[in-house]
């Protein structure tokens, strides 16, 4: 009986660790994953783009 109720709190521990990670990571992926930067960062990925000179390009 024991060793269930030991395995009940790890997976309750385990959940309460996923969930204040959650919490934690979720505002930095929506501004990560925004398309502009998206678009930016496959730009910069396949060499069309260098960081430096982004500002001075003109929107077409």
């Amino acid at each position: 009986k024991f060793s269930e109720e030991k395995d009940s709190y790890n997976w309750d521990l385990l959940a309460l660790r996923f969930l204040s990670i959650n919490s934690i990571v979720d505002p930095w992926v929506f501004t990560i994953l925004r398309p502009p930067v998206l678009r930016f960062m496959l730009s910069v990925l396949c060499c069309q783009v260098n960081p430096a000179n982004q500002d001075r390009q003109t929107p077409s």
